[in-house]
């Protein structure tokens, strides 16, 4: 045998071993077993803890003798590192076991500092079993590719073992990382919502409701102490608890607290009940509202996306009982249904059922108001706002004299006109000049500043508006003044009807944009006969009237778009806040007016030139920049090929 093939054969006689990493391994996964899933009875536990020990020492013997019969430079270094591993896993493990075992002493000896020391040494032993760990499985993993299968190598490439290791070590260094993150956020107890929506957290508008509260009010959830979806609402509770010493609340397990379950009829977990607690036995509840959420996030997905809505609507329920809207109908208003495109329908304007549905989440009853039920003669007594949506034909002289009366009297209406209505415009200017202002009938449009649905010039008419007043059915818009954009199609306008009557505190509260105009001829084209100029939209009016034993006030708001409130543009959150705000400075809720959680999809307002430059953008220049990218990415690939 030449010197050569005896090279050659001893460097093929390189040993991998790879028993001594398994039975450490062996070792490790008994000793969590032990300590973390048997923990009692004692005498298992320690045998199982021993018999952890002998695999563990069985593998540092196997790799220090591994490394003592090493001959390869390459292959002592590989060996020694993975032995480096093994006492580093070590190390953290008699850590543990001293403070786990040698706690009392460690007490008594360091005194004070025991606990700072404590604290160190549980995020030290993991630390150092991750960092041993996680690289000797990477180079044990390099080392068993570099063999022929029986164990056996040609040579030891030590660069790919380094790799692996500092691979490994990488690992490790992130989940130390992204542990101490999570440990530093549960000890300072700070969470970062960054969910697009927030329906689990309280809105501005709730905890208004919530600060103003006029009764004490109990929460009572329904749900065990380990679950996601009570992960999700209660820190809600919590927050509203904070607001108000009226508001409690306690999370209960109801197959743990069957009594209190059959009290408040809760049939079982899943159940939000909010109630007012009764004077006499606090533990009952004279008043109850039940909210369902379901027990995981698949059956109360639902429910938690307009869960903010649903407990505000019951709080509303709790504290503000007995509160009826009333609708006029018989004069061409708009209705309440669900807006569906059918062209089988003799109306195919927008309904108010989305308004519907905001008053019903307000804690309100709607009903309808017409000769039928007495508006001939008076406004019913229970009636907290009148609506008056948009309507098309005549009143009578006595509906218009009823509806006078109840306003003068503290009532309180919300007016919505149609410009294209104008005799019923006509019928209702009584109830205007009872504070006295004057609506015009007539189209306003603006071609710079619109809202665009049909991309005809129609859309001249669905103008915008971002300047409001201070006045307090503006408290959240008027706070966003110049920054969103209400949507006002078809709307006509107001100004004053000479000198304002005594008492009245009047306030023009929306205004329309520059070069504004009205379009008397319905062409949609600003003519030179026609004037641009800024206009007043809406109106909003009240008066203290009564004795100092009885004393009301009358509230009006009169706006001149219908379609503004209408299932158009209601979604349109600007819009939403608007009718929100509106109807509780005309109940008096005023305190509690803020923006609401939101969850719909928002029509965005272009100006005229915006128009034009998103259509060339997307028909020209994109393309072109796509076509010259293309060219020269082709180009360059050809000169490189080419050189």
């Amino acid at each position: 045998m030449t010197a050569t093939e005896q090279k050659d054969t001893s460097r093929a006689t390189i040993r991998i071993e790879w028993w001594p990493t398994v039975a450490f391994f062996v070792g490790l996964v008994l000793l969590y077993i032990g300590e973390r899933a048997i923990g009692d009875p004692a005498r298992v536990r320690l045998g199982v803890d021993v018999a952890a020990g002998l695999a563990m020492a069985a593998g540092l013997v196997g790799r220090a003798r591994s490394l003592t019969q090493a001959r390869d430079p390459n292959h002592r270094r590989a060996e020694s590192w993975i032995l480096i591993a093994m006492v580093l896993v070590l190390a953290g493990l008699g850590l543990y076991f001293l403070f786990a075992l040698g706690r009392e002493w460690l007490r008594s000896s360091l005194g004070k500092a025991f606990d700072r020391t404590d604290g160190v040494a549980a995020v030290l032993w993991p630390a150092l079993v991750l960092l041993g760990a996680l690289p000797l499985v990477a180079m044990q993993r390099a080392l068993s590719a570099m063999t022929d299968g029986h164990g056996h190598a040609e040579h030891i490439e030590i660069r790919r073992v380094s790799y692996s290791a500092h691979s490994g070590a990488t690992v490790g260094l992130v989940l130390i990382f992204c542990f101490a993150i999570n440990y530093v956020a549960g000890e300072l107890n700070k969470k970062v919502d960054l969910a697009r929506f927030r329906s689990t957290r309280p809105s501005p508008a709730t905890i208004k409701v919530v600060q103003n509260l006029n009764k004490p009010i109990r929460a009572v959830i329904f749900l065990p102490s380990a679950n996601e979806v009570r992960e999700q609402i209660e820190p809600y509770f919590k927050d509203l608890s904070q607001q108000s010493g009226r508001f409690t609340y306690e999370v209960v397990d109801h197959a743990l607290s069957p009594q209190k379950a059959r009290d408040l009829s809760a049939t079982g977990n899943g159940l939000i009940v909010l109630g007012v607690p009764d004077e006499k036995n606090p533990t009952q509840m004279s008043q109850r509202e039940i909210l369902h959420v379901g027990t995981t996030l698949e059956t109360a997905a639902s429910a938690l996306q307009t869960f903010d809505g649903d407990v505000q609507k019951r709080l509303l329920l709790l504290t503000r009982p007995g509160r009826i809207a009333y609708f006029t109908v018989g004069h061409g208003e708009r209705g309440m249904d669900r807006f569906t495109l059918d062209l089988t329908k003799e109306d195919l304007r927008a309904p108010m059922s989305l308004l519907q549905q905001i008053l019903q989440g307000q804690g309100y009853e709607v009903r309808s108001l017409g000769v039928g039920q007495g508006l001939a003669n008076k406004v019913p007594g229970d009636a907290g706002i009148v609506f008056i949506a948009g309507p098309t034909e005549r009143f009578l002289a006595e509906e218009v004299n009823a509806l006078r009366s109840y306003l003068e009297g503290g009532g309180h209406i919300f007016l919505m006109f149609d410009p294209m209505a104008e005799g019923p415009a006509a019928d209702l200017q009584p109830l205007l000049q009872a504070v006295g202002v004057k609506f015009h009938a007539t189209l306003l449009c603006n071609d710079e500043n619109y809202w665009p649905r049909t991309h005809q010039k129609s859309d001249f008419a669905n103008i915008a508006a971002v300047s409001f007043s201070s006045h307090a059915s503006m408290t959240t818009l008027s706070r966003a003044s110049g920054r969103v954009a209400l949507v006002l199609p078809r709307s006509g306008w107001f100004e004053r009807d000479g000198t304002t009557p005594p008492g009245v505190q009047l306030d023009f509260t929306i205004r329309s944009m520059p070069k504004t105009w009205e379009d008397a001829n319905h062409n949609f084209t600003f003519d030179k006969e026609e004037k641009q100029q800024v206009f007043d939209l809406a109106v909003a009016a009240h008066k203290s009237v009564g004795d100092a034993k009885d004393k009301k006030e009358m509230r009006l708001a009169a706006l001149g778009s219908v379609d503004a409130m209408s299932d158009l543009v209601l979604g349109h959150r600007p819009n939403l806040v608007l009718a929100l705000d509106t109807i509780k400075w005309l109940m008096g809720d005023e305190a509690i007016a803020a923006e609401v959680a939101q969850e719909q999809d928002l029509p965005i307002v272009h100006t005229r030139a915006e128009d034009k430059a998103w259509f060339y953008l997307t028909v020209f220049l994109m393309p072109t920049l796509i076509l010259f990218g293309g060219l020269f990415y082709i180009r360059r690939v050809r000169r490189r090929r080419a050189s």
